[in-house]
């Protein structure tokens, strides 16, 4: 996986777009100003869920469950652990911004380097409308259900700014599209779920293969 993530990507800012291979799954991410194209390694399955393992060719390691970041490696700030009480499962139905009921949450957190260990966040989930100023760039976000969460943070000079998440209900079963999450208020991320487009009649097979 490791290989064919560095031949998808091989460290430019402005690298051209990848020959991807139709037998992995791929995450558009911007990490650090850098759009990158990751490959989904394998699923860890836990009690809580499946938990998806990203690998980008730089060596960078991304680690989402239900598209919720709980795991990094590889990054100037890296979360080792992470461990949520109450987990809020997505909703099913489309509600219209606003309207939802506020959900809480709170998580448990694990940073390095510092060793920042059990540093805690209260999040308050919101529905908000599809905004005007993602990076989302293979679906349209009105087509999305969104959603912001808050987190209060001790201590306090812990606090994230807040986290974007676009929600597909299409299949019946929520599935997070898009998101946007910081590990640290320096190191902010996007995650897109990527669809290559269909290689054109002729054209050579992908990279990694």
């Amino acid at each position: 996986m490791l290989d064919t993530a560095r031949a998808l990507y091989r460290g430019q800012s402005s690298a051209p777009p990848p020959t991807f291979n139709p037998n992995f799954a791929y995450l558009r991410a911007n990490i650090s100003g850098r759009t990158v194209y990751m490959v989904l390694g394998y699923l860890d399955q836990r009690p809580e869920g499946a938990v998806e393992v990203w690998y980008s060719g730089g060596g960078e390691v991304i680690r989402l469950l239900n598209g919720r970041l709980i795991g990094t490696t590889g990054l100037s700030t890296d979360w080792r652990a992470v461990r949520i009480a109450d987990w809020p499962a997505w909703p099913t139905t489309a509600s219209n911004a606003g309207s939802a009921p506020v959900q809480r949450y709170e998580r448990e957190r694990d940073v390095m380097p510092g060793y920042r260990f059990g540093i805690n966040d209260e999040i308050t989930r919101i529905s908000i409308p599809a905004p005007g100023d993602s990076a989302i760039a293979g679906t349209d976000p009105k087509s999305l259900q969104w959603y912001e969460e808050r987190s209060v943070s001790r201590p306090a000079n812990a606090s994230l700014p807040a986290a974007r998440f676009g929600i597909s209900n299409k299949t019946g079963t929520p599935v997070v599209i898009y998101s946007e999450q910081c590990i640290s208020n320096n190191l902010c991320m996007s995650f897109e779920r990527w669809t290559p487009p269909t290689p054109a009649a002729g054209a050579p097979a992908s990279a990694g293969t």
